[in-house]
């Protein structure tokens, strides 16, 4: 019977402080369905802490009904221990008149609390007339924020919030890159950890980051104990820390990283130095032969400019022959990954003229093993080849007369008997010495007898057919081999035209001189079939000649005079 009074006299003050006319009614509905709806513990107590309402969070913590509650004193269902604080605190309210949280922890279950006591009026001028108590179980947030804890506390990354330009709280990784402890680093101004050129720039990137107008982390300098300066790279964002708007900056130590970007970046410039410095042409190309990478060399030695050099493909600075020997040449590189080296290339400037370059092919492989183009040196060798063209023409050649020399007519002289064997042909060799060529030098002096040697050198070379080989054997005396021949008669033609050339005077300086010469003829394979005795044997033929008075040809073998 007392408990049904108890509980009619707690629903009658419930009445009295929620409802104040009509107009209140549905929306005092509205906020008793989120009452008892919420998964937070709900509770009023009057004055004596007896229960004047409970919701139905509250009555299945308590595991009672609203009826069994209703009436009953706090401490009808807890320890004696817990009634004096929970009696303190609702006196505290009746006394202040301010709401207020206290943490607390049930002896029931050992679950933890966070409760709200604020005041009752059924007006805002009206006393106190009850404390509503709003219980919000806080056991899994402390577990989730030990979780939080214990992974900040042990993260690879540093962490540390910021309010108002004040640190508040770090993590240990954070405390471990700068060298600083928790209470070092606690209440100071962050930016004075950052280096003095990157406060603007970490004030500016943090800024963009919170408006959303960045997301990627930025890098900046930060300031040890020991005054070192590493290289970090950091993110932050908008967190509530205490109730209050702060910051939430993460940090991760770069140095490593920088330092190795420093000394690759080092090793480039250093690279392109040398690269720009050296006298040979450098270049890469893509994998389609398009130019990537040239150096000035390059560049002077196609005649182009950077702009216009720049995605040039090969084939554009080269003949057809020429494309299609460097396709194979990359080709080959490309599928062996051995490279090439001093191939010899011929090259079309920008105004068209041709050099000969000596060029090296190597692939060019990724880190991951791909391959991305090629690259090589270019050496310009034009000069070079005609430089080793004008030795090798003067170790071959008579200096004065560009003629064929002793060696060179020698060596035309064994190829044409090898093919006069194959063949089945007949070689004349030919001895014309200029008669008293002596006396013309005595008479004329030495630089007339040269211009004289050679004109008969001119002469002689408009005389004979292109597989014909004409020398300067020594002094006046001059040699010619005839390959091929059928017959005798064909060679006795040539020879009768050989002394047909001087009946024209020679003109040295505004002089006439009249040349002579004879001739001596052996036949290969008729009078030998080595170098050395057609050799003695035409020039046995060329004595017989001057013997029989000069200005005659004579073949070896023959006792009949022959002149022209």
């Amino acid at each position: 019977m007392t408990k049904l009074k108890n509980s009619v006299k707690a629903n009658k003050t419930l009445s009295e402080i929620n409802t104040k006319g009509d107009a209140l009614k549905h929306s005092t509905e509205i906020y008793r369905n989120l009452i008892e709806a919420t998964a937070d513990s709900i509770y009023m107590v009057d004055s004596s802490c007896r229960y004047i309402y409970a919701n139905p969070r509250y009555c299945s913590r308590l595991n009672l009904t609203l009826q069994d509650i209703i009436g009953q004193h706090y401490s009808d269902f807890h320890s004696p221990e817990e009634t004096a604080k929970f009696e303190k605190d609702v006196l505290e309210v009746f006394e202040k008149g301010i709401p207020f949280q206290r943490e607390y922890q049930s002896k029931r279950d050992a679950n933890e609390f966070l409760r709200t006591f604020y005041p009752i009026r059924q007006s805002a001028s009206d006393n106190i007339s009850a404390v509503g108590i709003i219980a919000k179980d806080i056991n899994d947030l402390r577990h989730a924020q030990e979780l939080y804890t214990t992974l900040a506390e042990n993260s690879p990354i540093g962490f540390l919030i910021i309010q108002d330009g004040i640190i508040k709280w770090t993590n240990k990784k954070l405390r471990d890159l700068m060298g600083y402890s928790s209470d070092e680093l606690t209440n100071k101004p962050y930016s004075s950890f950052i280096h003095p050129e990157d406060r603007q720039l970490v004030k500016d990137n943090s800024v963009a980051m919170l408006q959303g107008t960045i997301s990627l982390p930025y890098e900046y300098r930060i300031i040890t104990k020991n005054g070192d300066h590493l290289w970090h790279v950091g993110t932050v964002s908008s967190i509530n820390y205490q109730g209050q708007r702060a910051i939430l900056g993460s940090q991760m130590d770069i140095t490593s990283q920088k330092q190795a970007e420093t000394k690759l970046r080092q090793s480039e410039e250093r690279y392109r130095t040398i690269i720009d410095t050296i006298t040979d042409a450098y270049y890469e190309v893509d994998l389609a032969g398009n130019t990537t990478v040239f150096n000035e060399a390059y560049l002077k030695l196609y005649e182009y400019s950077a702009k216009e050099m720049q995605g040039k493909n090969y084939k554009t600075y080269v003949d057809k022959e020429k494309a299609q020997m460097a396709y194979w040449v990359f080709n080959q590189v490309f599928k062996t990954g051995k490279p090439t080296k001093k191939m010899e290339w011929e090259i079309i400037t920008k105004s068209g003229k041709k050099k000969n370059v000596e060029l090296s092919v190597s692939l060019i492989i990724d880190a991951n093993g791909k391959a991305q183009g090629f690259r090589g040196i270019i050496s310009d060798i034009t000069e070079r080849l005609q430089t080793e063209e004008i030795i090798r023409h003067q170790a071959f050649h008579d200096p004065l007369t560009g003629l064929a020399n002793r060696i060179l007519f020698y060596d035309r002289m064994q190829m044409a008997f090898k093919l006069a064997k194959r063949n089945q042909k007949m070689v004349a060799v030919i001895i014309l010495d200029i008669d008293r060529f002596k006396e013309i030098n005595d008479t004329h002096g030495h630089m007339a007898g040269d211009n004289i040697l050679k004109s008969v050198a001119e002469r002689l070379s408009g005389l004979v057919r292109s597989s014909d080989t004409v020398a300067r054997y020594g002094g006046d005396e001059f040699t010619l081999i005839m390959p091929s021949l059928s017959c005798e008669s064909d060679a006795l033609v040539i020879v009768k035209k050989i002394i047909s050339v001087f009946d024209s005077p020679f003109h040295i300086e505004k002089t006439s001189i009249k040349v002579t010469s004879s001739v001596g003829v052996a036949i290969y394979p008729a009078h030998g079939t080595n170098a050395d005795t057609l050799m003695n044997k035409a020039d046995n033929a060329m004595y017989r000649a001057k013997a029989m008075g000069r200005n005659k040809y004579c073949l070896y073998g023959n006792e009949s005079d022959r002149s022209n």
